[in-house]
């Protein structure tokens, strides 16, 4: 027996679950007619389960990890998501870095349109290779280097969302500050500024800067980005040291829809922003 969305939105819980199981069955080498002879469902529905797109009944999970040989904790994991599927918002507090990263370029490549605000750096979307490699070390406190090269290029792989065909519109707010804090050194932040200038010519990126001289601003309570789809209600990420939340719930992303807001009046505008940061890279000769 399947269950159909009680609400029209899809839900971080749902698109995240439904890549997994497409995943797995790919890994498998098996393709969609196969595993629904298996289990006597139909292909259309398993499609929208892999495509984010309906709630799965927990025991068409179950059956699935037996198809594709899931077991243990990773199994009631996943048995886990599919009972709470339908609820909004997720706390992805545990698991690996790459289930994280996962969720995230998930969430990014099925966007619209993403607003970020970073008040101390320059977001990941944006960031050279030497820049995310010295903000991740510093940040993250990593010392193992493999596992700091494995961020560093999942971080410059995400940025390909911004060149696909339907590419969504990024609209990236900074903190001044975020311009002046010479991470990785003065060469690694004048070839960063100059990346900066060169990406917002891009007719899908906006880079505007909020300047210090304004005082206060909802901003300083932290980063965050918020994303907007086709199709879905929009998710705002928070992300720290050790976890990422994903916001959903109307309640809860409207503040964030109205920081955005006060946000772009206090910021200059995209000509004054590209300028400027154009102008603090030469300082930097």
């Amino acid at each position: 027996m399947t269950m159909m969305l009680q609400r029209p939105d899809s839900t971080v819980r749902i698109e995240v679950l439904g890549e997994e199981l497409r995943r797995l069955r790919e890994a498998c080498g098996l393709k969609l007619t196969e595993v629904v002879a298996r289990i006597g469902i139909s292909e259309s529905y398993l499609s929208r389960i892999e495509n984010g797109r309906r709630v799965p009944n927990p025991e068409d999970v179950a059956a699935l990890l037996v198809v594709y040989g899931v077991t243990g904790e990773r199994r009631l994991d996943l048995l886990t998501l599919a009972k709470r599927a339908g609820q909004p918002g997720l706390w992805q507090r545990e698991g690996s870095f790459e289930s994280r990263f996962a969720t995230l370029k998930i969430l990014e490549s099925r966007a619209t349109s993403l607003v970020s605000f970073e008040p101390l750096m320059i977001p990941g979307l944006l960031q050279t290779m030497p820049y995310a490699r010295a903000s991740l070390q510093k940040t993250l406190m990593l010392d193992d280097r493999e596992g700091l090269d494995q961020r560093v290029i999942g971080r410059i792989q995400r940025q390909g969302v911004l060149r696909k065909v339907d590419a969504p519109r990024l609209v990236a707010l900074l903190g001044e500050p975020a311009l002046r804090c010479p991470i990785g050194g003065r060469e690694v932040l004048r070839a960063q500024l100059r990346y900066l200038v060169e990406v917002s010519e891009r007719p899908n990126v906006s880079l505007q800067i909020v300047p210090t001289s304004v005082g206060g601003h909802p901003g300083l309570v932290g980063s965050f980005m918020r994303m907007s789809f086709a199709d879905r209600s929009s998710v705002v990420v928070l992300e720290n040291q050790t976890s990422s939340l994903y916001l959903e719930d109307h309640s809860d992303v409207a503040p964030y829809d109205r920081a955005v807001k006060t946000l772009l009046t206090m910021a200059i505008s995209e000509e004054d922003s590209v300028r400027f940061v154009a102008e603090m890279a030469a300082t930097l000769e």
